[in-house]
């Protein structure tokens, strides 16, 4: 079927959807889109009701639901499906698919359907300029409460895309737990009706696991707070996650992380970590780490992140030679720095200096946007 370029593709169609729904309050997230995006290779677009069917059975999770479900439906779709020229790829990997959706953007047809179909929403003087697109580049620390408690579920879409690129992603095994329909397909063809071979799959085996290291010092924060938040809904979902904090000294915090909500982690993070927002020695925090912790939280997959603004008292020497330890150490190497985002910085400052031979990445951590590019990097390292 070929595509309209005026309707865009049925990537773009879906995200807008999506994006419909979750204005009209239905909780949609990235990994019921990848479900909804392959359930599409297997019905006729042509078919209004199977189309409902498998939007319906993927894109929404809860009965109070189903109304406004319907309702969204009928207003986006409000054309028979047979007018939208759609173009669906035969196979799409999920990690393409996660690409995909992240870059797919709205042509304007679409994003006038989104607006009509969400309640609440009036005219906009700016086509494709949402809040939520305002918010993303916001500075962290120059959030309000009320766009804090935003950028929450901001980071909870981000982190499920990390998540769902873990948790998705299949090899192929002869004696896996899983038919491989697709690959049972093609191999069996031109079998006939005669004899029929099952292939198997199974999850892939993720080795790489992520240590984080957040600098808690005065410096850093107006940003450590918010980025704790950020760290905390990680390990929410990828329980596999080691984190430590450091100003003065090192303290793993990982088992803090683990209470029902963010605020009571928090809380408990703030009564064990006695030097928060106090001076800066990264390099005997590293060699504290390196001494007393790594041998049981690294291994040869680890990926190490460090968040820090690199400014630093301690010993330029010391924290030369930790940072080759660690280096050798782990499998790729991150450094964070919420400086990096504002206009015409340089790493000019001592320790991110003296840190910066030793790193894979160095990248900004000062808004939505640089974590939503993090996603994005930690999502190739875990390939």
């Amino acid at each position: 079927m070929a595509m309209n370029p005026q309707s865009g593709s049925m990537l773009d169609q879906m995200v807008g959807f999506s994006r419909a729904l979750h204005r009209a309050g239905v909780e949609v997230n990235s990994g019921n889109l990848i479900d909804m995006c392959h359930s599409l290779g297997h019905i006729s677009l042509e078919n209004r009701m199977d189309f409902y069917a498998a939007a319906r059975a993927t894109l929404v999770s809860r009965y109070d639901d189903l109304e406004t479900f319907d309702g969204v439906f009928n207003s986006f779709w409000g054309m028979p499906l047979e007018q939208l020229e759609m173009d669906v790829p035969q196979e799409v990997d999920d990690a393409d698919l996660m690409d995909m959706l992240e870059e797919g953007g709205e042509d304007p047809d679409s994003a006038q359907q989104e607006d009509d179909a969400a309640e609440g929403e009036g005219d906009s003087d700016e086509p494709g300029w949402s809040p939520d697109e305002m918010l993303i580049k916001k500075d962290l620390a120059a959030m309000s409460d009320k766009e804090i408690e935003q950028a929450r579920k901001v980071i909870a879409e981000i982190v499920n895309i990390i998540a769902n690129r873990r948790s998705r992603r299949r090899i192929p095994e002869n004696r896996g737990p899983e038919i491989d329909f697709r690959r049972t397909w093609r191999k069996n063809a031109a079998m006939g009706p005669d004899g029929v071979e099952l292939a198997k799959r199974r999850k892939r085996i993720k080795k790489t696991k992520l240590m984080v290291l957040c600098d808690v010092s005065g410096s850093m924060d107006c940003y450590s707070r918010f980025l704790i938040q950020f760290i905390y809904a990680i390990k929410r979902e990828i329980p596999d996650v080691e984190v430590g904090v450091f100003s003065t000294r090192m303290t793993v915090i990982s088992r803090l992380l683990k209470t029902k909500s963010v605020e009571e982690s928090l809380s408990e993070v703030a009564d064990e970590v006695h030097d928060w927002a106090g001076g800066t020695d990264i390099g005997s925090c590293i060699r504290d780490f390196n001494d007393v912790f790594a041998r049981d939280m690294l291994r040869s997959k680890t990926v190490m992140m460090i968040v820090s603004d690199g400014w630093d008292r301690g010993d330029t020497g010391l924290m030369r030679q930790e940072m080759e330890r660690l280096r050798r150490r782990v499998h790729k190497l991150m450094w964070l720095n919420p400086l990096l985002g504002s206009p015409g910085y340089q790493p000019l400052c001592l320790g991110m200096k003296t840190a910066l031979p030793y790193l894979d990445y160095f990248m900004a951590a000062h808004n939505l946007e640089s974590l939503i590019e993090l996603a994005k990097t930690l999502r190739s390292v875990w390939r």
